[in-house]
C-alpha cells in the first residue's frame, strides 16, 4: 500500500508500506480522508518518541470503508461507511487499523471529508467546555487559536452554552469568519489583548480561556482570569510554558487544568455520549464542521507547512 513516510531528512513522502497488521479485536479501514493535527507535526518531528515504547504515527482520525475486521470485532461489515480514532495514528496511509471500540459509523449526513475533520477535534472542544472547564450561560471566555480545528469547535460550543466568546487569532481574514460561529469580540495576538480583555470584562476577567497554544504567551492568561477563574491547557503548538509559580493561582482561586484526548479514549462509552450530542447539533446546524484546506495524501508536507506557519483556517483534510 502508499503511505506517507519521513525522510532521514525529515521531509514527507508518499512511498510503498506494507498493510498494517490486523489484530483480533481491530477493524482496517481503506482510508478516504485523513484529518491534519498539530500533534502530526510533533510525530513528524520526533517530539514523541521513545526507543522503550510503540511511538504513535501521524494521523489519528480517518474515515472510509471497512476493508477488514478482526476475529473479535463483529460490529461493522465489510464495506460500512466509518470514521475511527486512534491513538497509535496510522491514517497518512491507504489502510489504517484501529481498535473496534473507536470506530464508529459514518452518519449519512456527513461526508467522508466530514467526518475525518471532525472526530478529534469535536471530541476535544466537547470535553473542554463541558467535562473540564465547565462553561455556563453568562461566563465570559477566552479561545486561543480559535480560527484552527478545534478553535472553531470551541468558538461555536461555548456561544451555544450562552457564554461571551472573545476569540483570538493571526489575522483579519480569520477573524471574520469567527464572528458568524459566535464570537463576540476576535483579537489578533499583536493586539493589546490583556488590555482590551480587562477593558471588555470591566476589569473583572475572564472566567475561562481554552490554551492549545502554549508558549510565551501563556503566564499572560493569568493576567486575564476572573476570580475562580480556570485556564484549560490542552497543547503547546506555540512552544514550551515558561516555568510558573502554582502559588500565584492561590490568591484569586484561580485553577489550571489540563487536558488529554488520551482520558477519553481510556472510557469509550464517553467516546459515545460525547459523539450523541454533537450529531444532534450537526443535524439541527447549530454545529458546523469547518474545513478550511483540501490536499492530496502526497501533499501531505504541503499540509504540515501551512499548519506550521498559521496559515490555516479550520481543519485541514487530507484525500487518500
Amino acid at each position: 500500500m502508499k503511505k506517507i513516510l519521513v525522510s532521514d531528512k525529515g521531509d514527507l513522502v508518499l512511498a510503498d508500506a506494507p498493510r498494517p497488521e490486523l489484530h483480533d479485536d481491530e477493524v482496517e479501514i481503506k482510508v478516504v480522508a485523513v484529518g491534519v493535527n498539530f500533534a502530526d507535526v510533533k510525530i513528524r518531528f520526533g517530539y514523541y518518541s521513545d526507543k522503550s515504547r510503540r511511538n504513535p504515527e501521524m494521523g489519528s482520525e480517518v474515515a472510509g470503508f471497512v476493508s477488514r475486521a478482526g476475529r473479535d470485532a463483529h460490529r461493522f461489515a465489510v464495506g460500512e461507511k466509518v470514521f475511527a480514532v486512534s491513538h497509535w495514528g496510522g491514517g497518512y496511509a491507504e489502510y489504517m487499523v484501529a481498535p473496534e471500540h473507536s470506530v464508529f459509523r459514518l452518519p449519512v449526513h456527513l461526508s467522508f471529508e466530514e467526518g475525518a475533520a471532525f472526530a478529534v477535534t469535536a471530541q476535544t472542544a466537547y470535553h473542554l467546555v463541558h467535562s473540564v472547564a465547565k462553561v455556563e450561560r453568562g461566563e465570559t471566555v477566552l479561545v486561543h487559536a480559535a480560527a484552527g480545528g478545534v478553535g472553531t469547535m470551541l468558538t461555536q460550543l461555548c456561544a451555544l452554552q450562552g457564554a461571551t466568546v472573545i476569540a483570538l487569532s493571526s489575522a483579519d481574514w480569520k477573524l471574520e469568519k469567527l464572528k458568524p460561529l459566535g464570537a463576540t469580540l476576535a483579537m489578533k495576538y499583536d493586539d493589546d489583548v490583556v488590555g482590551q480583555t480587562m477593558r471588555l470584562t470591566r476589569d473583572e476577567g475572564v472566567n475561562a480561556i481554552f490554551d492549545g497554544n502554549g508558549g510565551a504567551f501563556f503566564p499572560n492568561n493569568f493576567k486575564m482570569l476572573a476570580l475562580r477563574g480556570r485556564v484549560a491547557l490542552f497543547g503547546n503548538s506555540a512552544g514550551d510554558i515558561p516555568p510558573i509559580n502554582p502559588y500565584q493561582l492561590v490568591y484569586s482561586s484561580h485553577q489550571l487544568l489540563g487536558f488529554s484526548m488520551r482520558a477519553i479514549a481510556a472510557t469509550p462509552e464517553r467516546y459515545l455520549d460525547a459523539y450523541r450530542w454533537i450529531f444532534a447539533r450537526l443535524r439541527s446546524g447549530e454545529l458546523k464542521i469547518e474545513i478550511g484546506h483540501r490536499f492530496k495524501l502526497e501533499e501531505a508536507d504541503k499540509a504540515h507547512r501551512l499548519l506550521m506557519s498559521r496559515g490555516n483556517y479550520g481543519k485541514i483534510v487530507l484525500l487518500a
